[in-house]
């Protein structure tokens, strides 16, 4: 035991009527440990505040950083949304721009097939007034040939049959009470 604590102990005994059990056993204890344990507190309260200081720290430090994340975010969150705005626009002009030549190139082909539908038409016209004036031409020129045929028959029918030859006779081509042609007696 300590010799102070010892000698605290004595005096006390000596003045006072022996105290209960429990004052003792709390004597002896601070006699023991009372040193220690008031150390034990110091150092107890003094880590607490080291602690709760550096806590504290570590709080703001969090609280600062959030802020920074929170910050960074926004700003990299509007610059997605500037971004994806302008992307749309330039998407929103080029689909645009695609659309008026899609139109441009439509007009365009509607104007060359109305040309073409145009150019066929004549060409058709033109040609069915080629065929129709050949096959006008082709019908005169056989009626012409009938005709010249028919007098030319007349006429060889006539010296067959000697009879004179009508030239103002039917063109008709049909020889009414047709004859048949006598044969020539051979002059010998």
């Amino acid at each position: 035991m300590n010799p102070s604590a010892r000698a605290e102990l004595e005096s006390r005994g000596t003045t006072h009527a022996a105290p209960p059990p429990a004052n003792n056993l709390d004597q002896v204890r601070e006699i023991l440990f009372g040193a220690i344990v008031r150390d034990f507190e110091r150092k107890l309260a003094r880590i607490e505040g080291l602690v709760a200081s550096q806590g504290e720290e570590l709080r703001a430090d969090t609280r600062r950083m959030i802020d920074v994340l929170e910050a960074h975010v926004k700003r990299e969150t509007d610059a997605q949304g500037t971004q994806r705005e302008s992307d749309r626009a330039a998407q929103v002009a080029a689909l645009n721009n695609v659309a008026r030549e899609a139109r441009d190139a439509v007009a365009e082909l509607d104007q060359r097939i109305k040309k073409l539908e145009d150019g066929l038409v004549r060409a058709q016209r033109d040609f069915r007034q080629q065929i129709l004036d050949e096959a006008k031409g082709f019908v005169e020129q056989s009626r012409s040939l009938r005709d010249e045929l028919m007098s030319t028959l007349q006429r060889e029918l006539a010296v067959y049959t000697g009879e004179p030859s009508e030239a103002g006779g039917p063109a008709s081509g049909v020889v009414e009470g047709a004859r048949t042609p006598e044969p020539r007696a051979e002059q010998s």
